[in-house]
């Protein structure tokens, strides 16, 4: 593999000089670049990795105005303007009024009928839904080696008293950005969304400043690169491969409208235009090529990966049962996480599953089994009237029911901005600090 000429301009800020190109950094897989190059182009592995030292910009310059205490910027401004907009503020700094207008654009491929039908598309598997964000789309996702990183620094998915409460605010993101509807402006998704871009921006920060960050191994802290294969693939192609994997089929129609809601979610939380995907058949190029450029996941993927899966098990969020009731009743929890990593067999890749030690137990073939019953019973009921819209609002209102925020304060629906960054530059997680070289 040829080494490439080091970028003169990123674009991006605290990105120390001297950096190789996106695919010399340690993060990337060397084994399978040239394979990578083969099947996907070289301009298309280039731009894609050469994203892993580009970020957000609009929202970390946001955030450096909310620490310049010369100015009125701060979150509780911030949060004003998510919720009534900039015309609630009466002083408001360029870096802020830049950030809203990036966001509160809306690009002229957004149809927010579509974006409402995949939204009902997304829920109307019913509960297999559930399992799957909680297992293969969450847990699983931290099996990605460059996707664990960043979470490591605050301890919050190492600390067995702070995984259930990290849990339960992923889920109630991704369930108010996906809720029909709920990406208009003043919306619950698009509120969420905001915030969560924020705690990103403060995260990256903190950072930015650890001596345990490795640049030259890890690039920018929650870099595009990895922020697009969030939206197209872990709450996109990754989910509906395991919804598929199960029995329950998506249209075509069904397909283009998930990933039509998650392109624009995409572009609302701050992924580079020139990376977030296009439509179904670029997200699954872009997970695709991101996950062949990958290394295997390590033994820190391991803990997070087995951390979230087992308090997902012994404490559901809001005590959501995901099994129904006859099979919940006999299940320990025990046989409750060799069944999560029977059914990640299915969902995950057997190399990943092998990577993260999972155990090949006999609950592996329970999906298999149940299988063409469970896609029998899809057929026939696509085949008769129904109702999408009210199977996902019904499932949609025992989920927020179960998540919702104690007696309703909004303050600690997401994790406290300055509290997060505090554990980040804390290291609370014990991330070992980088040798000088």
């Amino acid at each position: 593999m040829t080494t490439l000429e080091p970028l003169t301009f990123r674009g991006d800020l605290d990105v120390p000089e001297g950096l190789p190109r996106g695919l010399d950094l340690g993060r990337i897989n060397k084994d399978t670049v040239d394979k990578a190059i083969a099947m996907f182009g070289r301009p298309l592995v280039e731009q894609v990795t050469d994203h892993a030292l580009l970020a957000d910009d609009y929202a970390y310059r946001a955030f450096l105005d909310f620490k310049d205490k010369s100015n009125s910027m701060n979150w509780r401004t911030f949060d004003t303007a998510v919720e009534h907009g900039l015309d609630a503020l009466d002083d408001v700094t360029p870096a802020v009024a830049a950030l809203f207008e990036q966001m509160e654009s809306v690009p002229d491929w957004v149809d927010f009928d579509q974006i409402y039908r995949g939204a009902v598309a997304f829920w109307r598997a019913g509960m297999i839904v559930q399992p799957i964000l909680a297992w293969a789309t969450i847990a699983g996702g931290f099996s990605m080696y460059s996707a664990t990183r960043p979470v490591l620094f605050s301890g919050r998915l190492r600390k067995a008293d702070k995984v259930g409460t990290r849990l339960i605010e992923s889920f109630r993101y991704v369930v108010a950005a996906y809720t029909p509807g709920g990406m208009g402006r003043f919306e619950e998704g698009f509120r969420l969304t905001a915030k969560v871009r924020m705690i990103h921006a403060a995260v990256r920060h903190s950072l930015n400043n650890s001596e345990a960050w490795d640049w030259a191994d890890w690039g920018i802290p929650i870099n595009d690169m990895d922020s697009m294969v969030t939206q197209a693939g872990q709450f996109g192609v990754k989910f509906t491969d395991a919804v598929q994997a199960s029995g329950i089929r998506f249209s075509d129609r069904e397909l283009d409208d998930i990933f039509a809601l998650s392109r624009y979610v995409g572009h609302v939380i701050g992924v580079a235009p020139a990376i977030l995907h296009t439509d179904y058949d670029d997200a699954r190029r872009k997970t695709e090529l991101h996950t062949m450029l990958e290394l295997p996941p390590d033994d820190l993927c391991r803990d997070v990966v087995e951390s979230v899966i087992r308090f997902s098990i012994e404490n559901p969020p809001g005590d959501v049962e995901v099994l129904p009731g006859p099979i919940a009743k006999v299940m320990t929890n025990e046989r409750r996480l060799k069944l999560a990593y029977g059914l990640l067999r299915e969902w995950l890749p057997a190399d990943v599953m092998d990577a993260l030690g999972a155990e090949k137990t006999a609950w592996r073939h329970i999906l298999p089994a149940a299988r063409p019953l469970i896609r029998v019973a899809d057929r026939v009921q696509r085949a008769l009237p129904h109702d999408d819209e009210k199977a996902a609002f019904t499932l949609l209102h025992n989920f927020n029911s179960a998540i919702a925020v104690p007696n309703g304060d909004k303050r600690n629906e997401v994790a406290s901005y300055d509290e997060i960054s505090a554990d980040v530059a804390a290291n609370k997680g014990g991330m070992p600090v980088v040798a000088k070289v």
